[in-house]
């Protein structure tokens, strides 16, 4: 059963404000979507698509329909030109049921003040050296954000936090190897998927993944260069979110960090038909439009405009 938490009436008012969402603008964004959806031989026919994923990236894009077709447009294509990343749809059975032994992904409950979501990827203590599969570990990451998408809601952006004090010195090796998937993963986190980031946090990083941080960094585009935040604690972390948003051990109100990563594998497993229709949304594409594959090329995406 989805779990995450909308905002207050009062904070929904000031979202769409800063969303620049008014009367009737997100029925008529969803309305363009499905037109364009309708009038391509690329793209999903309307009635296979949930609305609700439509009005995320009206919203995800502050109601500018050019920005939400490119981003849906790329989201549905991603699913033929990388189909790699999202072969499988399940994350307690093989493949991917190791890589829970590796790494926790956990979009939290609740909102901040800001109404922003705040998703957690811990590196678990004590992994079993063949667990720490990046490659697998990228697709498990798209496959929660896709759910996610299932029971997301009105909010104002994204916070990733990434505790990263469990770290052993092999997986920045492993890092490397996988630097293919893992840059188009990025690509594609900025340009086919509604989010706005706000903010990442890297908490407890070792300085032996300082390469590996930069090589991220330098996948993302300048604006989100400048929203690094680096923390030697996880302690530190209320002094930017409330207590009430942050799992038991880390200080905060909410469940334990392990609580709500089982419940997200138990609703990965819930939505798994939606999940395989939403990785089948495009199997032939046409030649890309832009001047390099955006799909695998670095650089890919900077030609969108990311809040």
């Amino acid at each position: 059963m989805a779990f995450l938490e909308g905002p207050s009436p009062k904070q929904a008012e000031i979202i769409k404000q800063e969303l620049c969402e008014g009367s009737g603008d997100l029925e008529r964004g969803v309305r363009d979507l499905q037109s364009m959806c309708a009038a391509s031989p690329y793209l999903p026919p309307p009635e296979v698509i949930d609305t609700n994923i439509l009005g995320l990236f009206m919203r995800g894009c502050r109601m500018n329909q050019e920005r939400a077709r490119a981003k849906f447009e790329a989201f549905c294509f991603a699913r033929a030109r990388c189909r790699d990343l999202y072969e499988h749809r399940s994350l307690s059975e093989p493949p991917l049921n190791d890589v829970v032994k590796f790494l926790d992904i956990a979009p939290l409950p609740k909102l901040t003040d800001e109404g922003l979501r705040v998703t957690i990827f811990r590196v678990r203590e004590s992994y079993p050296e063949s667990s720490a599969d990046i490659v697998a570990a990228v697709r498990a990451i798209l496959l929660v954000g896709d759910a996610r998408m299932h029971d997301e809601t009105l909010l104002a952006g994204d916070v990733f936090i990434w505790e990263a004090s469990n770290v052993r010195a092999s997986l920045a090796a492993r890092i490397a190897s996988a630097a293919n998937s893992v840059r188009r993963a990025i690509h594609l986190a900025q340009g086919a998927y509604p989010q706005r980031m706000r903010r990442i946090h890297i908490v407890g990083a070792p300085p032996l993944i300082a390469s590996s941080i930069n090589f991220i960094r330098s996948c993302v585009n300048e604006k989100i260069k400048r929203r690094y935040y680096i923390h030697q604690k996880v302690e530190d972390l209320l002094e930017h979110f409330p207590a009430r948003v942050l799992p038991a051990e880390w200080g905060g109100q909410e469940e334990s960090l392990d609580i709500i990563t089982k419940k997200w594998i138990r609703r990965v497993d819930e939505l798994r038909g939606y999940l395989r229709e939403l990785s089948e949304l495009s199997t032939v594409t046409p030649q890309p439009k832009f001047d390099s594959d955006i799909y695998g090329t670095v650089g890919a995406f900077r030609k969108l405009d990311i809040d």
